[in-house]
């Protein structure tokens, strides 16, 4: 993929050694950092220095001492809510004194068409480049994230962080991250096809193309679920479809990653009609709160909308609280495997909840149809979206 503008051009032992000389030289001037946080600074302040724009650093250490400066005077609030807000006005400011930074590069990245969902982190762009590959997609989506605004901040970086190390083709692919002005880049695969949102909205699914997007999601969530990873925000808008019938898990920017210190999860996030009774009762939970969106998702698939969606956030978190379970309006219209698949997915108990892996071994996901039998509903959805928007 062509360079966009602004992008540091330097080889990274160089880039790590000015990082090192530099973060050294700042420490030397008295700031606080314990040893966590120090180490913590260092690999996100790395990261920035990956994406911040300007000339070769190589030789910029004594330049960039202020700007690190100020990156690790931001870096000492970051567990006082500010950190976000603090590094980009610091960095930018420091940035721009610094001599080091142009306002403009000699080129401008090209933008096309925009991508508009309702409930985006950030600003998603359509973008044409060149040359294609596995790491270089021909097309590509940009998510713009102001890194003034501190909560959409930390879920990027929490997105790109799940995304660049977990590769699988049913997620979105990372390409890569750029940071100019005051707004961090997030470049990613483009998914022609729209969300499953939408072909929900505009046509009906049959039980074998349910089945094909089921298939696919789970492989998706049995791979992060064994890289110890949690989504914690699968819901249909967050299911990305190609033209060719592929579908992809998108959206990160709430995943956890489990580790052996820290192996369940008590924090309530997610989106209310998706989300499981492990969460809303603040109990501690692990991957199988996926499980249960996606059966979330399985229903909408089959009615149009998810569960209660006619009731007030409170009222459906009372009610999956006080041991409701969705149910399907008219189970008789369905076939036994779907409705036993709904069943394994939507039970209370997450122990006896199936896991992704168990799930793709059901009987209804193993009678899915090809995913290229999804391509005419793909198709239909967005003539049907173009007829009404002209």
């Amino acid at each position: 993929m062509a360079a966009l503008s602004g992008r540091v051009a330097v080889p990274r032992p160089g880039r790590a050694q000015c990082a090192e000389q530099l973060c050294a030289r700042s420490l030397q001037g008295n700031l606080l950092i314990d040893e966590v946080s120090a180490s913590t600074t260092l690999n996100i302040f790395l990261f920035f220095l990956q994406v911040l724009s300007g000339a070769d650093l190589t030789g910029a250490a004594q330049a960039m001492e202020g700007v690190c400066a100020a990156a690790f005077t931001a870096f000492t609030v970051a567990y006082s809510g500010y950190f976000f807000t603090h590094l980009a006005r610091h960095i930018s400011l420091a940035w721009r004194e610094s001599g080091l930074w142009s306002p403009k590069g000699t080129s401008e990245p090209p933008v096309a068409a925009c991508l508009p969902e309702e409930e985006a982190k950030g600003e998603e762009d359509a973008q044409q480049s060149a040359p294609a590959g596995p790491e270089h997609p021909a097309s590509v989506a940009i998510k713009k994230i102001s890194l003034l605004q501190e909560s959409g901040s930390e879920l990027c970086l929490n997105e790109i962080q799940v995304m660049r190390g977990n590769k699988h083709a049913n997620l979105v692919n990372y390409v890569d991250s750029y940071l100019l002005d005051e707004e961090l880049w997030l470049v990613m695969e483009y998914m022609d096809g729209g969300s499953l949102h939408d072909v929900i909205r505009e046509t009906h699914l049959a039980e074998g193309e349910i089945a094909a997007v089921s298939r696919e999601c789970l492989q998706g969530l049995d791979f992060l679920h064994s890289k110890q990873v949690i989504h914690r925000d699968v819901k249909s808008r967050n299911i990305l479809l190609s033209l060719d019938g592929s579908v992809k898990l998108a959206d990160f920017g709430l995943a956890a990653e489990l580790t052996a210190e820290q192996n369940k999860r008590r924090s309530a996030v997610g989106t209310t009609y998706w989300m499981a009774p492990e969460i809303f009762t603040r109990k501690l939970y692990g991957p199988k709160v996926d499980i249960w969106s996606f059966g979330i998702v399985a229903i909408e698939m089959v009615e149009g909308a998810p569960p209660y969606w006619n009731e007030t956030s409170r009222t459906v978190q009372e009610l999956i609280s006080s041991g409701g379970r969705p149910k399907l309006q008219k189970p008789r219209q369905q076939s036994a495997w779907l409705r036993d698949f709904l069943h394994c997915c939507l039970e209370r108990d997450e122990d006896r909840r199936w896991s992704a892996q168990e799930l793709l071994q059901h009987p209804f996901v193993t009678s899915a149809k090809p995913t290229s039998d999804l391509t005419p509903l793909i198709m239909a959805t967005q003539q049907f979206m173009a007829d009404r928007r002209y």
